[in-house]
């Protein structure tokens, strides 16, 4: 994950503008997921991430390893692991350089990579930015079966086929 934050730099950001680091102890990425019989959320708060700024963010690079989310029961976690494949496929990516703004909205086309699959998506959110930090809030829903997941069942009955995303990204100027 590392290296793909460093070539993402290397290659991108040779320009004249700022570049950005995601504040990790600030930032996070929570799922939400249900079955007929209950529902569960998991929380990654160990999210690396980078931002092209000039006046307004024209690109962005975010991963996160699929290990790093909780939902609090070490049982469910483990078996989102075998169900998620996370030892072949152990980050989840997102990358997009065409970002519109108007106001607090912000809209990013970009691409995300999950399961080992990448998909185009669009991702509202709203932005605020002010002279030291820039937080960006927003959620979208994966169908996770798009990604060739198989959905666990439980009691003969499969989980909905999507999860609701949200997350809170900051960034220190």
């Amino acid at each position: 994950m590392k290296k793909f934050i460093v070539l993402f730099f290397l290659v991108n950001f040779s320009y004249c503008q700022t570049t950005l680091m995601l504040d990790k102890e600030k930032s996070n990425i929570k799922y939400s997921a249900k079955h007929v019989l209950h529902a569960w959320e998991g929380i990654n708060n160990d999210i690396s991430g980078v931002a092209v700024y000039n006046e307004s963010i024209s690109k962005i690079a975010l991963a996160a390893q699929v290990i790093d989310f909780d939902s609090g029961n070490s049982g469910r976690d483990s078996h989102s692991l075998e169900v998620l494949e996370a030892l072949k496929f152990p980050n989840i990516k997102f990358y997009s350089e065409d970002i519109n703004s108007e106001g607090n909205a912000i809209i990013f086309n970009g691409e995300i990579e999950f399961h080992g699959e990448k998909k185009p998506i669009n991702v509202f959110a709203s932005i605020e930015d002010d002279d030291k930090k820039i937080k960006i809030e927003g959620k979208f829903q994966i169908i996770p079966t798009e990604f060739l997941i198989t959905l666990p069942s439980f009691m003969l009955i499969e989980m909905e086929d999507y999860l609701d995303i949200s997350f809170e990204l900051y960034f220190d100027k």
